[in-house]
């Protein structure tokens, strides 16, 4: 008898135990009934095996057994459901044993959900639609909802705990897990949620943050965790690419493991754990398709709403068939990044620099000013980048290549990176594939060799990403500081948190007592053994990770001493030199340990240590102190860019990239999306009106194929961009070919098609050389209606953000701001505050453009509106923990100081 068809705990449990009864007493019973005594075989009766009495001895030995092995499946089941934990040891019989325990248990505690029409008249729910909404709440601004540490789940009919357990998180066993997110919480229809009452449809449940990305136990499959393993030979076993590790990380991140430890970082796997495999193949048939829209004239906003920017999924277009790409430069492992200097650092220290670029630009974008009347606006130059902060950059967004994630913008990027966590593991290196990694608590490490200081300099700067928020303090002797990182060093050291530079070795020994004192009275005060324990107690206390490192040559006794206490308060060095009690490494000119001493010497034998140049490393100092807000001021050059003239005749193709791309041929779209390079390598060439030669294009879009292969790749974009193109138009070969080829150099057909992005950059060359304000408000009209949004919104090219995307953003935020300025001195107030809004829609990051709308609103005495705008304002901000500016604080004190408008209620609209 199985229970799969009864959901009603009752049925459920009282089948169960009748099940268990019968199993347990009735096997038994009917055997000692009808077939005891035994009557054993004789010697006779064995030498012929046909016998009756020996086939009946054989089969009642055989269901004893059988029965036997129950029982103690059974108590195996109970122990492990009483002590709330899986038991190691599997014993026949133990799937059934574990079904009927746990239906028992699970129905004794296991709401039902009541049938739909036990629902008070009071539970219906209210749909959004439903309500009528304010004309001030259009205006409100959206601010993005703070991550919640629980998904949630809407009762359906008929659910039980144990079905929601097994759907959503995978093992009906994690219904306790329901039942404490949820007990004592009062549901949408007034009822508390109560363990072993009622489920009632409609209810929305918390599930443990792992629940929505879990896909139900049957569909899935599984692997335990080997000694030695990584998550890149997983994914290489079980789905044939090692890259595809990441795919096994997001499935399995935060998901509690038998142990009661959880995934958080892709090198430090345990064994014994149970990770969830996607599937084996990727289905690449699909294509998730560009959102193609036709672009339209800004609609004027009502005087009291604020434009509100457009959100648009960055998901990019995936190409429906495709080879498999040959790297021009070998890889040593997915999760290493190789610098052109010849460095070498893990994928995470990539992503903190990525973290110190965005927080610089943001910064940079958030002083802009508000441009004069008489300003020429230009789109501005790229800064260009050193070598090794441009991979490390680059590197961090192609590790989102291979997911459906976009790599997130500045703002998100930023906020997404607060921690309080203090980093507990070093990255040291790797081996083979398989990443090395090193406790900082108690870590006392000694390298020598030609290439010791490379690989100090790689420790350093990878904990200096990680040091905001008091969360690493690295000790270093200012001459040693100097010797690896050059004289400018002593400059950053106020915009690099975490860094503390002390004049001597012995003084920087003295600083690690001080500390170990100061731990140890915390330690007492909070009656905690050591720092690892009062992090998990109080994850408030200020506590950084401390490191010392330094020089010295033939080791030093008392800091070796010292070092025996490390891993109690926190505490570890890395030093340059020889260490008597710690682990000392050979380091050769290739980076490699060649020969290793000490406790640390198995983990560290044969590795390739992270090491970075000291070229390397002060382009690197110079991101992270510009990211942590050292004042600089980035010459802006204007980009020379040549767009053909406008044509004098039909142009039967129309391409709109200022936005989300548009195509159309004769005024009717035309959806390229599955055709993912072609789209690409067009707008690639509107960005490059002049054109550019194959070797150039393979560049972009291809940089890591062989230049074969890339050429290959070319000619069949192309191919295929022209059939769409023709066949849309329709006209022939003869008749056009849209991407014409003048030498070696491509570049669209400017007589057949029709570029926003080269209207948009004659529309600011008009604006430039204006002879009057009136002249210059038609062109800079052109610029605001060209404006739909940022450069091909929603498209995600390596090439593109950086070099194209951001320059043409500030360049279009300004524009609309000297047009809004323009307006307000021709006295149109309501068309300046449309212009303002539409700036700020473009880049919210820009203070100037919100306080011109709070300011003009202000002047115009809507101060209520003015008030939404600064909320907004505020919340994003907040968001990345930062102070307004002295103008907008001062605008915003005004703004506080008017009296407030009495509230009116409307009736709404019918």
């Amino acid at each position: 008898m199985t229970m799969y068809g009864l959901r009603h705990p009752i049925l459920a449990k009282a089948a169960a135990v009748a099940v268990l009864i019968g199993l347990l007493a009735g096997i038994p019973a009917v055997l000692l009934t009808f077939f005891w005594p035994v009557d054993l075989p004789t010697l006779d009766d064995l030498a012929t095996p046909a016998e009756p009495v020996v086939i009946k001895t054989l089969l009642l030995a055989t269901v004893w057994t059988c029965w036997a092995l129950f029982v103690g499946a059974v108590v195996a089941e109970s122990v492990a459901t009483a002590r709330a934990r899986r038991g190691r040891v599997r014993m026949p019989f133990q799937r059934l044993a574990a079904y009927l325990i746990t239906t028992i248990t699970v129905a004794t505690t296991a709401p039902v959900a009541a049938s739909r029409g036990a629902i008070p008249a009071a539970a219906v729910a209210v749909t959004p639609a439903a309500l009528p909404s304010h004309h001030l709440t259009a205006a409100e601004p959206k601010t993005s909802e703070p991550a919640k540490p629980y998904a949630t789940y809407v009762v359906q009919p008929r659910d039980t705990l144990w079905s929601i357990a097994d759907k959503q998180l995978g093992d009906p066993m994690r219904y306790g897990e329901i039942v404490a997110l949820n007990q004592g919480r009062t549901m949408d229809d007034g009822q508390t949620f109560a363990r072993g009452d009622w489920l009632r449809p409609g209810w929305t449940l918390r599930l443990p943050g792992d629940g929505a990305r879990k896909e139900p136990r049957s569909s899935q499959r599984t692997h335990t965790v080997r000694p030695g393993e990584s998550l890149w030979e997983i994914a290489e076993q079980h789905l044939g690419d090692g890259k595809r590790y990441k795919e096994i990380f997001r499935l399995n991140k935060d998901r509690p493991q038998p142990d009661g430890a959880r995934l958080t970082d892709p090198d430090v796997l345990e064994s014994g754990w149970h990770l969830i495999l996607p599937e084996r193949e990727r289905d690449t048939g699909k294509a998730n398709p560009t959102h193609h829209r036709a672009p339209s004239p800004l609609p004027p906003p009502t005087p009291s709403a604020t434009r509100q920017p457009a959100h648009h999924e960055d998901a990019s277009p995936r190409p429906t068939a495709d080879f498999s790409p040959q790297p021009r430069r070998p890889a040593v492992c997915s999760s290493v990044v190789v610098l052109p200097e010849g460095g070498m650092m893990t994928i995470s220290f990539a992503a903190g620099m990525a973290v110190a670029l965005a927080s610089a630009r943001l910064r940079h974008r958030r002083h802009l000013r508000v441009p004069a009347v008489d300003e020429p606006i230009s789109v501005p130059c790229p800064e260009p980048q050193a070598p090794a902060v441009r991979a490390l950059e680059q590197s961090h967004r192609r590790s989102f290549a291979e997911s459906e994630d976009s790599p997130p913008d500045d703002f998100e990027l930023v906020t997404s990176a607060f921690s309080i966590d203090p980093p507990l593991i070093l990255k040291a290196g790797i081996r083979g594939e398989e990443p090395v990694s090193l406790e900082l608590s108690g870590l006392n490490l000694a390298l020598t060799g030609p290439g010791a200081e490379d690989c100090v300099r790689a420790i350093v700067l990878d904990l200096l990403t990680q040091a905001d928020q008091h969360r690493t303090e690295i000790v270093i002797p200012s001459q040693d500081a100097v010797r690896w990182f050059g004289e400018t060093i002593t400059t950053l050291t106020g915009h690099l948190p975490g860094l503390r530079l002390i004049a001597t070795l012995d003084e920087a020994i003295d600083h690690l007592e001080e500390q170990f004192v100061a731990r140890r009275r915390i330690l007492r005060d909070h009656d905690t053994d050591d720092i690892p324990q009062l992090r998990e107690a109080e994850p408030g206390e200020p506590l950084p990770a401390l490191l010392l490192t330094a020089c010295a040559a033939d080791g030093h006794a008392y800091l070796d001493t010292l070092m025996s206490l490390g891993s109690t308060f926190g505490v570890g060095s890395v030093l340059i030199g020889r260490s008597s009690s710690g682990t000392t490494c050979e380091v050769d000119q290739d980076h490699r340990v060649a020969e290793t001493t000490g406790p640390l010497a198995k983990e560290l034998r044969d590795a390739t240590l992270f090491h970075m140049p000291a070229n390397a490393a002060a382009t690197v100092l110079d991101t992270l102190a510009a990211g942590n807000g050292m004042p600089a001021e980035p010459t802006e050059r204007p980009t020379e860019l040549e767009v053909p003239p406008p044509s004098t005749a039909p142009q039967p193709v129309r391409f709109a990239i200022l936005g989300a791309p548009v195509i159309e041929a004769s005024g009717t779209p035309v959806d390229i999306s599955g055709r993912a390079k072609a789209l690409e390598l067009f707008v690639l060439l509107a960005v490059y009106p002049k054109g550019l030669d194959r070797e150039e294009i393979c560049e972009h879009l291809w940089p890591d194929l062989e230049e074969t292969l890339a050429g290959y790749r070319f000619h069949a974009a192309l191919k295929d961009l022209r059939a769409a193109l023709r066949g849309a138009s329709g006209l022939g070969e003869k008749e056009a070919s849209f991407i014409e080829r003048s030498g070696k150099t491509y570049r669209i057909e400017a007589q057949r098609v029709d570029v926003d992005l080269w209207a948009f950059h004659r529309a600011l060359a008009d604006a430039r050389t204006a002879a009057d304000e009136e002249a210059k408000t038609v062109a800079l009209e052109v610029v605001a209606r060209l404006c739909q949004g940022r450069l091909c919104q929603g498209l995600r090219y390596d090439w593109l953000d950086q070099d194209h995307r951001w320059p043409l953003t500030v360049a279009s935020a300004k524009a609309l701001l000297q047009l809004g300025v323009l307006h307000e001195r021709a006295g149109r107030n309501e068309r300046a505050l449309e212009v303002y809004d539409q700036a700020y829609a473009l880049d919210p990051d820009m203070e100037s453009a919100a306080r011109s709308a709070i300011r003009l609103l202000l002047d115009l005495g809507r101060a209520d509106e003015a008030r939404i705008r600064a909320r907004h304002l505020k919340a994003r901000l907040d968001a990345l923990g930062v102070a307004c500016s002295s103008e907008t604080q001062g605008l915003l004190d005004r703004m506080n100081s008017a009296p407030k408008s009495p509230v009116r209620l409307q009736t709404p609209r019918a």
